[in-house]
């Protein structure tokens, strides 16, 4: 009787394995029904504005590769408090005398970083905890605290210089007249760019920045809900996006599906204007029509929404209470602006921005490239250009559309069409409005010119001419370069670009004698009444010195920008008078005869 026993073994199995097949289908069809439903609500946009903010920390428990590479950029450390790990600057006892003012750096009893001040003579003295500081990568700001208030303290650390500077020297600002004729400035003239963090630097450097001045009382309950730029300052407040993505089905889907998470702004997939207003809330200065609000709630701006709701970029023309060119200073007469902090404004202006899909992600990446600039790997050289100028890619075709051999630096897209024209951070850089050289525009309707900023010893007629492919004819017409007239004759941001462009390490002969070049920096370092315009020709006049006479290469702090003339010329004197004999050209008394004529234009950077 074998048959019937087996028939009665093998019943339920096959009756268990119907069970299990049906279990499995119910339960793939309440997965795909659950996923529908998930796919549906990622489908509807939440209102992420009125959200709750949590800190970097959270957003790397789930994104610890993002939170890797964010944490090694400078945007972490904008503004930190002031623990070892932070302050950069030497507090080791190190002094710092301008204007009659000796400033001793060191540290208290508890370890806590201290400037102590006293005015020549000892008539009065007065010190600073820090409690903050500000920036990381060129130079790094101090904050102390009074009540409810952070200020900026007047010194400042050079930190590609390692030296101490007046922020005098960063803001564009001249020493004070009766400094060069050694008396003390006034305490006022001292402090002049002590200022208030609260309701200034608070507003870029941090995350979800709320002032909270009280119009009554004029007291300050100021909150932010990250010291630095992190996560949330690009991707919005991420409490909603924490609590919904706990589930892991829905995690699941948003791995497999296109469809974008609607709880967390992601600049890649907002589109190219509303991507680069993310950038443009910081990278680009901003005016609200109720600023008196800004200061008591804070910007209501939150990533992924219209930017231009809630303020509006400043222009030349913008006014201020009516007021019509407040803002000329910060823009060349053509409109191009030539201040860091306005990179927003020059993308606006870019063809590739108005007839294409350029934004500032096509050649920055946040989490990725050096940190110094950002720039994606993928996108070096000239392949953030020609990506999509496909018609240039060649070697052949770049050469002739740039008139210059393929590999020089002349044939390079950003030397010609984004020149270094711009001012910031002591130092020269590029301009954010992509255009195409003109050199022969008149200066005084225009900006510095692109040719003139590489071949220092040419004048703009002698690059007009070589533009339009015409025989110059002027290489013995004796005409003044371009490059030594913004020198003498320019404003104070003409002054600086120009003590940038004699020290670049590619200009060889033919684009400026190494001897004359050495010659105009060390006259503006002696000359200049702007600490800035100095500085840079005292790096620019190092790097010439490294090039061509390295064994006269004078260390980083052999020159203090600050110093009077007197400190200026002896420190000058000691490095210049180990070159041999004919290394250096002075400046006729035709070039520097212009210097009378320069424009004293004050620079309203916007601090």
């Amino acid at each position: 009787m074998p048959g019937p026993a087996l028939v009665f073994r093998i019943a339920p199995v096959r009756n268990s394995r119907r069970w299990a097949i049906a279990g499995l289908i119910a339960a793939a069809c309440t997965v795909s029904l659950a996923v529908q439903r998930i796919e549906a609500d990622l489908r509807r946009p939440l209102a992420v504005k009125g959200q709750s903010y949590v800190g970097s920390d959270a957003c790397g428990q789930c994104h610890p590769d993002h939170h890797r590479s964010w944490h090694r950029t400078f945007h972490r450390t904008m503004t930190q408090d002031a623990g070892d790990s932070a302050v950069l600057a030497d507090f080791a006892g190190g002094a710092f005398e301008y204007g009659g003012v000796q400033a001793t750096m060191r540290r208290d009893r508890a370890g806590r970083p201290v400037m102590e001040f006293a005015r020549r003579g000892g008539l009065e003295r007065w010190s600073a905890v820090v409690e903050r500081t500000v920036g990381s990568r060129r130079y790094q700001q101090y904050l102390a605290r009074e009540g409810d208030v952070y200020y900026r303290l007047p010194l400042a650390w050079n930190v590609e210089d390692r030296r101490w500077m007046h922020m005098n020297g960063a803001f564009l600002t001249p020493d004070p007249d009766a400094l060069e004729a050694g008396a003390a400035i006034a305490r006022v003239d001292y402090d002049r760019h002590v200022t208030r963090w609260n309701d200034n630097c608070v507003y870029c450097h941090n995350v979800a920045p709320k002032p909270g001045l009280d119009p009554a009382s004029g007291r300050f309950d100021t909150e932010v809900a990250e010291l630095g730029i992190a996560c949330e300052a690009c991707h919005g407040p991420a409490a909603e996006h924490i609590a919904r993505n706990r589930d892991p089905l829905r995690r699941f889907t948003l791995h497999v599906s296109a469809i974008g998470d609607p709880t967390i702004a992601n600049p890649a997939r907002l589109g190219a204007e509303r991507s680069a207003q993310v950038c443009g809330r910081c990278h680009g200065q901003r005016i609200s029509a109720d600023i008196a609000r800004v200061h008591r709630t804070g910007d209501t701006f939150v990533p992924g929404e219209d930017l231009a709701v809630h303020s509006e970029p400043l222009w030349r023309d913008t006014a201020l209470n009516g007021e019509r060119g407040v803002f000329e200073s910060r823009f060349w007469p053509d409109g191009t602006a030539r201040l860091t902090a306005y990179e927003y404004q020059g993308l606006l202006q870019s063809p590739c921005a108005q007839r294409g899909a350029l934004t500032c992600t096509s050649c920055h990446g946040m989490h990725e490239g050096d940190p110094r600039g950002q720039l994606r790997p993928s996108r070096s050289g000239d392949a953030m250009c020609t990506d999509c100028h496909r018609d240039l890619a060649s070697a052949e075709q770049k050469a002739r559309h740039a008139r210059h051999p393929e590999a020089s630096e002349g044939a390079r897209c950003v030397n010609c069409h984004m020149p270094q024209i711009v001012y910031g951070l002591v130092g020269a850089h590029r301009s954010h409005r992509i255009d195409s050289p003109r050199p022969g525009d008149d200066p005084a309707r225009s900006h510095p010119d692109a040719c003139t900023l590489c071949h220092t010893d040419r004048s703009r007629s002698w690059a007009d001419a070589a533009w339009r492919g015409q025989p110059p004819g002027e290489a013995v017409d004796g005409a003044l370069a371009e490059t030594t007239r913004l020198l003498f004759a320019g404003d104070p941001i003409g002054r600086a670009l120009a003590a940038a462009a004699l020290g670049r390490e590619h200009l060889g002969a033919g684009q400026g004698e190494p001897q004359v070049r050495l010659g105009l920096l060390a006259d503006a370092m002696l000359r200049d009444s702007y600490p800035a315009v100095r500085a840079i020709a005292w790096r620019s006049l190092r790097k010439l010195l490294n090039a061509h006479h390295p064994s006269v290469a004078a260390p980083a702090d052999a020159f203090t920008a600050t110093d009077a003339l007197a400190g200026r010329t002896r420190s000058v004197d000691a490095v210049l008078s180990r070159l041999p004999a004919g290394a250096l050209l002075r400046p006729d008394a035709a070039a520097t005869s212009l210097r009378a004529r320069a424009p004293d234009v004050r620079i309203a950077i916007g601090e």
